[in-house]
């Protein structure tokens, strides 16, 4: 079983959360402060992960949590097809970052904020 601090956490608005290890998991920033979550997983686990992400709603919000550093404040844009490879698949998971205001609006609302603690994913974003 992973531990929070092994894996990155993608949860939903109302308590649904998946667990990804994320040693499997590689962030790629574009424009417009959207990512894209690309998943590497086995192929028994990938159908699991694909149908969570399918619950999500165009711009329904998504919390992601790396390495149990804090939530990060995002809209679900969409998912990919799953990609097979002979010894495993992959996803990709697109979101855009939540707006400063509505981020300080949701801690008002005491929900937590990332709290970066060297994960690298704000090395990787442009400024």
């Amino acid at each position: 079983m992973l531990s929070p601090e092994e894996s990155v956490a993608f949860k939903q608005e109302y308590g649904n959360e998946l667990l990804v290890d994320m040693m499997g998991v590689s962030i790629r920033p574009s424009d417009n402060k959207v990512m894209s979550y690309n998943i590497k997983a086995p192929k028994e686990k990938i159908g699991e992960i694909r149908d969570f992400f399918l619950g999500f709603k165009l711009s329904e919000p998504i919390f992601i949590d790396i390495a149990a550093t804090g939530n990060i404040h995002c809209y679900f844009k969409g998912v990919s097809p799953i990609v097979d490879k002979p010894d495993y698949s992959f996803i990709s998971v697109m979101v855009q970052e939540l707006q400063k205001e509505l981020v300080d609006a949701e801690e008002a609302m005491g929900i937590p904020a990332h709290e970066c603690v060297g994960c690298g994913f704000h090395d990787t974003m442009p400024q």
